[in-house]
Protein backbone atom coordinates (compact mmCIF):
# COMPACT_ATOMS: atom_id res chain seq x y z
CA UNK A 1 0.00 0.00 0.00
CA UNK A 2 1.23 3.29 -1.04
CA UNK A 3 1.86 6.35 1.53
CA UNK A 4 -0.67 8.75 1.26
CA UNK A 5 0.24 12.71 1.15
CA UNK A 6 -1.49 15.75 1.00
CA UNK A 7 -0.89 19.16 0.46
CA UNK A 8 -2.71 21.97 1.93
CA UNK A 9 -1.50 25.18 -0.14
CA UNK A 10 -1.09 29.02 1.25
CA UNK A 11 -4.08 31.15 2.24
CA UNK A 12 -6.90 31.50 -0.58
CA UNK A 13 -3.83 29.71 -3.10
CA UNK A 14 -4.22 26.62 -4.82
CA UNK A 15 -2.21 23.67 -5.76
CA UNK A 16 0.04 25.43 -8.45
CA UNK A 17 2.04 26.07 -5.68
CA UNK A 18 3.23 22.89 -5.55
CA UNK A 19 4.16 22.73 -8.72
CA UNK A 20 8.36 22.23 -8.59
CA UNK A 21 8.21 20.08 -5.54
CA UNK A 22 8.68 16.06 -6.26
CA UNK A 23 7.54 13.77 -4.21
CA UNK A 24 9.45 9.94 -3.56
CA UNK A 25 7.00 7.32 -5.86
CA UNK A 26 6.16 5.40 -2.86
CA UNK A 27 3.92 8.32 -2.04
CA UNK A 28 0.30 8.75 -3.70
CA UNK A 29 0.07 12.66 -3.92
CA UNK A 30 -3.92 14.19 -3.17
CA UNK A 31 -4.55 18.45 -2.63
CA UNK A 32 -6.98 19.17 -0.53
CA UNK A 33 -8.81 22.67 -1.35
CA UNK A 34 -10.00 24.90 0.04
CA UNK A 35 -13.72 25.17 1.49
CA UNK A 36 -15.89 28.09 2.04
CA UNK A 37 -16.07 28.96 5.55
CA UNK A 38 -19.37 29.84 7.52
CA UNK A 39 -19.69 32.43 9.07
CA UNK A 40 -17.51 32.97 12.16
CA UNK A 41 -16.29 29.09 11.70
CA UNK A 42 -14.40 28.09 14.29
CA UNK A 43 -10.99 26.83 13.25
CA UNK A 44 -11.36 23.57 15.30
CA UNK A 45 -14.19 22.70 13.37
CA UNK A 46 -13.12 23.87 9.58
CA UNK A 47 -10.27 21.49 10.08
CA UNK A 48 -12.40 19.00 10.42
CA UNK A 49 -14.43 19.59 7.45
CA UNK A 50 -11.10 20.14 5.53
CA UNK A 51 -9.82 16.79 7.28
CA UNK A 52 -12.80 15.41 5.82
CA UNK A 53 -11.42 15.03 2.31
CA UNK A 54 -8.80 13.07 3.41
CA UNK A 55 -10.66 9.15 2.22
CA UNK A 56 -7.47 7.36 1.53
CA UNK A 57 -6.08 4.44 3.72
CA UNK A 58 -2.53 4.15 5.05
CA UNK A 59 -0.13 6.01 6.53
CA UNK A 60 -0.70 9.16 6.07
CA UNK A 61 1.20 12.76 5.98
CA UNK A 62 0.51 16.21 5.99
CA UNK A 63 2.26 18.80 4.21
CA UNK A 64 0.72 22.68 4.52
CA UNK A 65 2.11 26.15 2.89
CA UNK A 66 1.55 29.30 4.97
CA UNK A 67 -1.86 29.13 6.58
CA UNK A 68 -2.34 25.59 5.01
CA UNK A 69 0.42 24.89 7.89
CA UNK A 70 -1.84 26.09 10.69
CA UNK A 71 -4.54 24.16 9.30
CA UNK A 72 -2.19 20.74 8.89
CA UNK A 73 -1.14 21.03 12.45
CA UNK A 74 -4.94 21.39 13.79
CA UNK A 75 -5.78 18.43 11.56
CA UNK A 76 -3.26 15.93 12.95
CA UNK A 77 -4.88 17.10 16.13
CA UNK A 78 -7.70 15.56 15.02
CA UNK A 79 -6.78 12.32 13.23
CA UNK A 80 -4.08 10.03 13.05
CA UNK A 81 -0.67 11.70 10.90
CA UNK A 82 2.50 10.06 10.34
CA UNK A 83 4.44 12.92 10.08
CA UNK A 84 3.68 17.15 9.24
CA UNK A 85 6.19 19.20 6.97
CA UNK A 86 5.43 22.84 7.32
CA UNK A 87 7.08 25.13 4.79
CA UNK A 88 6.70 29.28 5.53
CA UNK A 89 4.58 29.33 8.18
CA UNK A 90 4.59 29.40 11.92
CA UNK A 91 3.66 26.43 14.41
CA UNK A 92 2.76 27.81 17.65
CA UNK A 93 1.99 31.38 19.44
CA UNK A 94 5.61 32.12 20.15
CA UNK A 95 6.35 32.14 16.59
CA UNK A 96 3.61 34.36 15.67
CA UNK A 97 5.12 38.18 14.09
CA UNK A 98 4.54 41.03 17.04
CA UNK A 99 2.83 42.89 13.92
CA UNK A 100 0.42 40.68 14.64
CA UNK A 101 0.05 40.70 18.16
CA UNK A 102 -0.11 44.71 17.50
CA UNK A 103 -2.90 44.51 14.67
CA UNK A 104 -4.47 42.45 17.29
CA UNK A 105 -4.50 44.70 20.07
CA UNK A 106 -5.27 47.69 18.17
CA UNK A 107 -8.38 45.74 16.70
CA UNK A 108 -7.25 47.19 13.33
CA UNK A 109 -8.77 43.65 11.36
CA UNK A 110 -11.85 45.26 11.97
CA UNK A 111 -11.09 48.12 9.14
CA UNK A 112 -11.25 45.11 6.41
CA UNK A 113 -13.38 46.23 4.21
CA UNK A 114 -14.23 45.51 0.57
CA UNK A 115 -12.77 48.43 -0.91
CA UNK A 116 -9.49 47.85 1.10
CA UNK A 117 -9.70 44.41 0.23
CA UNK A 118 -9.06 45.59 -3.80
CA UNK A 119 -6.06 47.92 -2.60
CA UNK A 120 -4.19 45.27 -1.11
CA UNK A 121 -1.77 44.49 -4.12
CA UNK A 122 1.02 46.40 -2.56
CA UNK A 123 0.98 44.81 0.21
CA UNK A 124 0.46 41.55 -0.63
CA UNK A 125 3.24 41.53 -2.99
CA UNK A 126 6.06 43.27 -0.65
CA UNK A 127 5.15 40.25 1.49
CA UNK A 128 4.78 37.26 -0.82
CA UNK A 129 8.48 38.51 -2.54
CA UNK A 130 7.74 36.68 -6.10
CA UNK A 131 10.88 36.90 -7.97
CA UNK A 132 9.70 35.94 -11.29
CA UNK A 133 7.34 36.68 -14.23
CA UNK A 134 5.51 33.17 -13.48
CA UNK A 135 5.01 34.11 -9.86
CA UNK A 136 3.93 37.56 -10.58
CA UNK A 137 1.51 36.38 -12.98
CA UNK A 138 0.27 33.38 -10.26
CA UNK A 139 0.15 36.62 -7.84
CA UNK A 140 -1.76 38.62 -10.20
CA UNK A 141 -4.52 35.75 -10.38
CA UNK A 142 -4.39 35.26 -6.87
CA UNK A 143 -5.48 38.95 -5.86
CA UNK A 144 -7.90 39.07 -8.59
CA UNK A 145 -9.77 35.58 -7.82
CA UNK A 146 -9.74 35.56 -3.82
CA UNK A 147 -12.58 35.32 -1.87
CA UNK A 148 -13.39 38.13 0.66
CA UNK A 149 -15.15 36.70 2.84
CA UNK A 150 -13.06 33.45 2.97
CA UNK A 151 -10.11 36.14 3.18
CA UNK A 152 -11.44 38.28 6.05
CA UNK A 153 -12.43 34.94 8.03
CA UNK A 154 -9.06 33.28 7.51
CA UNK A 155 -7.30 36.50 8.40
CA UNK A 156 -8.94 36.37 11.56
CA UNK A 157 -8.24 32.96 12.51
CA UNK A 158 -4.30 34.09 11.54
CA UNK A 159 -4.69 36.70 14.02
CA UNK A 160 -5.90 34.89 16.72
CA UNK A 161 -4.78 31.69 16.24
CA UNK A 162 -3.32 30.17 19.78
CA UNK A 163 -1.65 26.94 20.13
CA UNK A 164 1.04 25.58 22.49
CA UNK A 165 0.63 21.66 21.46
CA UNK A 166 2.89 20.19 18.44
CA UNK A 167 2.52 17.19 16.88
CA UNK A 168 5.48 14.59 17.54
CA UNK A 169 6.85 14.66 14.20
CA UNK A 170 7.43 18.03 12.66
CA UNK A 171 9.37 19.12 10.05
CA UNK A 172 9.41 22.77 9.62
CA UNK A 173 11.08 24.83 6.56
CA UNK A 174 11.61 28.09 6.52
CA UNK A 175 12.95 31.29 4.37
CA UNK A 176 15.92 33.39 6.21
CA UNK A 177 13.56 36.72 4.14
CA UNK A 178 10.19 35.45 4.71
CA UNK A 179 8.34 38.44 5.36
CA UNK A 180 4.96 37.69 6.70
CA UNK A 181 6.79 35.58 8.92
CA UNK A 182 10.21 37.37 9.95
CA UNK A 183 12.58 34.31 10.97
CA UNK A 184 13.55 35.89 14.09
CA UNK A 185 10.39 35.17 15.47
CA UNK A 186 10.71 31.14 13.89
CA UNK A 187 12.66 27.97 14.87
CA UNK A 188 12.90 26.06 11.62
CA UNK A 189 14.58 22.58 11.26
CA UNK A 190 15.90 23.74 8.37
CA UNK A 191 16.66 27.07 6.80
CA UNK A 192 16.55 28.29 2.91
CA UNK A 193 19.19 30.91 2.91
CA UNK A 194 17.56 34.18 1.46
CA UNK A 195 14.10 32.00 0.68
CA UNK A 196 11.03 34.75 0.87
CA UNK A 197 7.42 33.63 1.12
CA UNK A 198 7.44 32.10 -2.43
CA UNK A 199 10.34 29.90 -2.15
CA UNK A 200 8.11 26.85 -2.84
CA UNK A 201 8.36 27.64 -6.12
CA UNK A 202 11.66 29.95 -7.06
CA UNK A 203 13.88 27.75 -4.31
CA UNK A 204 12.03 24.47 -4.80
CA UNK A 205 15.29 22.91 -5.61
CA UNK A 206 16.61 23.18 -2.40
CA UNK A 207 12.99 22.07 -0.26
CA UNK A 208 12.80 19.11 -2.91
CA UNK A 209 16.74 18.21 -1.21
CA UNK A 210 15.53 18.31 2.06
CA UNK A 211 11.95 16.29 1.28
CA UNK A 212 13.97 13.38 0.08
CA UNK A 213 15.65 13.65 3.16
CA UNK A 214 12.16 13.75 5.45
CA UNK A 215 9.70 11.58 3.63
Amino acid sequence: MKKQLYLISGMGADERMFRYLQFPPEYEVHYLPWLKPQPNEPFTDYAARMAAGITTEGPLTLLGLSFGGMISLEIARQRPVEKVILISTIKNTRERPAYFNMIRRLGLYRLTNRWLFKQRTFVVKFYMTAKTAEEDALLKDYLRNSDFDFMYWAIRTVIFWENEELHSAVVHIHGSKDHTFPLKYVKPDYTINGGGHFMIMNQADEINRILSREL
